[in-house]
């Protein structure tokens, strides 16, 4: 599906996702996930961690630097991933062209280029603004979809900060917003405090997102 577009971008401009998988991005991605170990838990998340770091996180063990590059390093696999990177970017290339139409309706500000690694560690899929993303393929069969859902993320994430916007409503905003692109692919995740009020806002104003977030922040 594709919506009409009154927006000023040019539709003409080409936005380019980089697919890549570095060993260094591998690190970093788990010091992260440690560094968020007790958030993810909270929020009832399950990363995907190596497995030697598994161990010591289950055994409540402390985890140096070291340990998370050796584990990392004894896990990497470069062939794998490229054949990883070359089925996810023939998936994305079925969809690129109408959800990069579609984000255009927004009418908000877009990256040139978004950097995409492919990972074996953490959720199905995250984001740095202000344009990186990871696809964890080992909890995710929905590749280009979930490549998409982050590049919302990162899209509206300025409004999101600006409004301070929990991270399940978050989440759902981000969810509608893919359902209106995407309706033959509908997904809601769990339901934020106050989802039936969201969604009434949601669809009375769509595509206008600075109003719509606006309008949830103030949601008692």
């Amino acid at each position: 599906m594709i919506i009409e577009n009154t927006s000023t971008q040019k539709s003409e401009s080409s936005i380019e996702v980089v697919f890549g998988c570095l060993v260094k991005d591998e690190i970093n991605r788990v010091k992260y996930l440690c560094s968020k170990y007790s958030w993810y838990k909270e929020n009832r998340y399950e990363p995907t961690y190596p497995k030697a770091i598994q161990e010591k996180l289950d055994s409540g063990e402390s985890i140096t630097e070291d340990d998370i590059s050796d584990a990392v390093k004894s896990e990497f696999d470069t062939s794998v991933n490229e054949k990883e990177i070359s089925q996810t970017k023939k998936e994305w290339d079925k969809i690129k062209e109408g959800f990069f139409q579609n984000l255009k309706t927004l009418n908000l500000p877009l990256q040139k280029k978004y950097f995409l690694s492919i990972t074996k560690y953490g959720t199905g899929g995250s984001y740095g603004t202000p344009n990186r993303i990871q696809l964890n393929l080992n909890q995710t069969n929905r590749s280009s979809f979930t490549i998409a859902h982050e590049i919302v993320h990162l899209t509206i994430e300025h409004l999101i900060k600006k409004y301070k916007i929990d991270h399940w409503t978050k989440e759902r905003v981000v969810d509608l917003i893919m359902n209106k692109f995407f309706p033959d692919n509908k997904r809601l995740q769990r339901n934020p405090e106050g989802a039936d009020k969201i969604s009434e806002i949601f669809e009375r104003e769509f595509p206008n997102i600075e109003k719509i977030v606006g309008e949830i922040s103030q949601l008692k």
